[in-house]
Formats: C-alpha cells, sequence, structure tokens
C-alpha cells in the first residue's frame, strides 16, 4: 500500500496580507486623484461659466454705455434653489439670482444661461458657491468666483476679460477669488 502526500493548492497568510495592501494602496491612490479630476472639473465648469457672463456683461455694456446696475448671482434663477437661493451668504439675506440682471444681459448670450459650480467651498451653513456679480460703481465692477481646492490669491485661475484676481478669501474647502473688469 502505497501513501500519495497531496500538496495543498492555494495561498499563504502572508500572500493574500500582501495582496490586501497592494490593493489598498491603489485604492487610496486612485481616490487621491478622482478626487483632484473632480475639483478641477467644477473650477472649470466655474470659469467657462464665468468667462461666457463676462463677454456678455461687455457686451452689454458697449451696447448701452455702461455696467449694469444690479448684484446679483450668475446662473438662471433655478441655479442654486437647493440652497435657499443663495451663491453668497456672507449675512443674513445672502445673494440671490437676480431675474433683472438675468434679463437684462441674456440677450447678448447665444442659448442657455451658463451655470457655475454650485459646490460649497464653505463648510458649515453659510454658503459660497458659484459666482456672482458685483456692481460697486462703473469703474469698479467685479466678479467673485468661488473656487474649490485653492487657498492662496495665485492659485485663482485666470478669466479672460478680467484682471488678474486682486483679491482673494479663503475658506475650509476652496477661496473666494476677486475679480475686476479690464
Amino acid at each position: 500500500m502505497k501513501f500519495r502526500i497531496q500538496k495543498q493548492h492555494g495561498f499563504t497568510i502572508v500572500e493574500l496580507l500582501i495582496v490586501i495592501v497592494v490593493i489598498a494602496i491603489l485604492a487610496s491612490i486612485s481616490i487621491v486623484a478622482y478626487n483632484g479630476i473632480q475639483a478641477r472639473a467644477e473650477n472649470m465648469k466655474t470659469v467657462q461659466a464665468v468667462s461666457t457672463w463676462v463677454k456678455a456683461i461687455k457686451l452689454n455694456k458697449i451696447k448701452n454705455g455702461s455696467y449694469a446696475d444690479f448684484n446679483s448671482c450668475l446662473g438662471n434663477t433655478s441655479t442654486y434653489q437647493g440652497f435657499n437661493g443663495h451663491c453668497w451668504a456672507p449675512s443674513t439675506s445672502g445673494w440671490d439670482v437676480d431675474a433683472g440682471f438675468v434679463a437684462a444681459i441674456s440677450p447678448e448670450m447665444s442659448g442657455s444661461t451658463p451655470e457655475p459650480s454650485t459646490k460649497n467651498i464653505h463648510t458649515d451653513s453659510v454658503q459660497y458657491r458659484g459666482a456672482m456679480y458685483y456692481h460697486v460703481n462703473d469703474s469698479d465692477v467685479r466678479i467673485y468666483a468661488n473656487i474649490v481646492g485653492i487657498s492662496v490669491r495665485s492659485e485663482c485661475p485666470s478669466i479672460g476679460g478680467l484682471q488678474s484676481a486682486f483679491s482673494v478669501s479663503a475658506r475650509e474647502s476652496g477661496a473666494s477669488c476677486i475679480y475686476r473688469f479690464e
């Protein structure tokens, strides 16, 4: 009678642990990369929307001789609805999309009203999202753009038709870049 010794096939516990560690490392790298891609996409959406608004606002100024005398979030009246209608809420009343502003500027746009990202860059109930148009006077017209994942003025993106950001207000997960029209 002969006995056969059967070899066991499979992985050792050490091999399994090594595979689990490698998978965990790859997963963490993927998550970090994905979050960076999301932030860049949010910021690109805001920059593109603001660029379109800036062109339309400048065309409106050429047509009417002065900048529109409104203060308004950029987007349409439903852009910030899930956020009490606010894009910027440093006070109790906050900033909303002004329907009069949209009506004044929309003839200069072709197609739909561009919407910036609505990702909040503040962690509590105060809202800083999207972008807004702020008319101080005809020689001081500003755009506030809320940008995800930055903290200093040098990181504010360039936006055509606007001067480089002259100020920035850092928030928990981004910053409000403040621009003036050229």
